[in-house]
């Protein structure tokens, strides 16, 4: 049986009858009158702990006829209310009948509506999911616009707005796959493998721009290649201090003090030596002068860069 609804156009009359309470208080001047005469007597009064007795006295009798006054206030107030009360139970009573009535009708337009949204979100899904399947694009990353679910919004506009968010998405992927595979070919050119890039586009993916990527790798690069020539530059000092020390402690090639004990040899011979050599040499006769330590300073210095020296003898060396 199909539901039936009563049509009127008859409003419900709510007849109410409400005449507006009289509320006087009789000889109000007069009563005024005594109330502020009395007030007086003790307005302006100091009292002290000789007559603090007084006080509460004076006190408790103004405090009566306050009381006096808003008691008899409070029951005008509640002769008042009382009819108000009766009246506001009785609408009660039928503003319960129409609640408990519209209560089942307003849940079962609910669940109507509920079940109308629900098959127009699985309707807008089957769009997003046919549409970005279509460009090869994961629909998890089409946003739903909650304005797609209104009753009023048709399927055309839902596809232009699925349609336009894929497009975007589409050309975002396209950009992204060029600036990586430029990123992995700046890093070739670098000298840098696949475990190394993979850190940069990581970089990438996380919000930089290629710019500031590229920026980066030439920054680490350059880092990577002065820490290089650093460490070299520390093991040849290193090699040539330990070659150094391994000389002095050998003793080998002491040139200046090892060539005294060498055989004399005339100028011509050294010519001839120097002929025979496949680099062109020069000799040269030299007098030094110097301590000890830079003897052997010089020594050291001669025996690196292989320096033939003979010693000549000099005035004042000893026999």
């Amino acid at each position: 049986m199909a539901n039936e609804i009563m049509n009127t156009d008859e409003q419900a009359d709510v007849n109410v009858t409400y005449i507006p309470a009289t509320i006087e208080i009789r000889d109000f001047e007069k009563l005024q009158q005594f109330v502020t005469e009395y007030a007086s007597k003790y307005q302006n009064l100091v009292f002290t702990a000789e007559n603090v007795k007084t006080a509460k006295s004076v006190r408790t009798e103004l405090r009566k006829i306050e009381r006096t006054i808003d008691d008899r206030r409070k029951d005008i107030k509640k002769q008042i209310n009382q009819p108000l009360d009766e009246f506001e139970a009785k609408i009660k009573v039928l503003t319960k009948v129409i609640k408990d009535t519209v209560a089942p009708i307003d849940a079962g337009i609910k669940e109507i509506e509920n079940a109308e949204k629900a098959e127009k979100q699985k309707a807008i899904l089957a769009i997003v999911e046919e549409i970005a399947e279509d460009r090869g694009v994961n629909s998890f990353r089409i946003i739903i616009d909650a304005k797609w679910s209104n009753k009023t919004t048709s399927e055309a506009t839902i596809r232009a707005g699925v349609a336009e968010q894929v497009e975007k998405l589409v050309e975002e992927d396209e950009r992204k796959a060029k600036d990586i595979a430029f990123i992995e070919e700046y890093s070739l050119k670098r000298g840098i493998d696949s475990a190394g890039w993979s850190a940069w586009i990581a970089l990438y993916n996380q919000g930089a721009s290629v710019t500031e990527v590229i920026s980066q790798i030439d920054a680490a690069e350059e880092r990577k290649r002065a820490e290089e020539e650093r460490r070299r530059a520390e093991e040849a000092t290193a090699k040539i201090k330990a070659e150094q020390q391994q000389r002095y402690k050998e003793g080998v090639q002491q040139t200046i003090e090892v060539a005294s004990a060498a055989p004399e040899q005339s100028v011509q011979e050294i010519l001839t030596e120097i002929e025979e050599s496949a680099e062109p040499i020069r000799v040269a006769l030299l007098e030094l002068r110097g301590t000890k330590t830079q003897f052997e300073a010089l020594n050291q210095y001669m025996k690196e860069y292989e320096i033939f020296v003979k010693r000549h003898k000099c005035a004042g060396d000893p026999q």
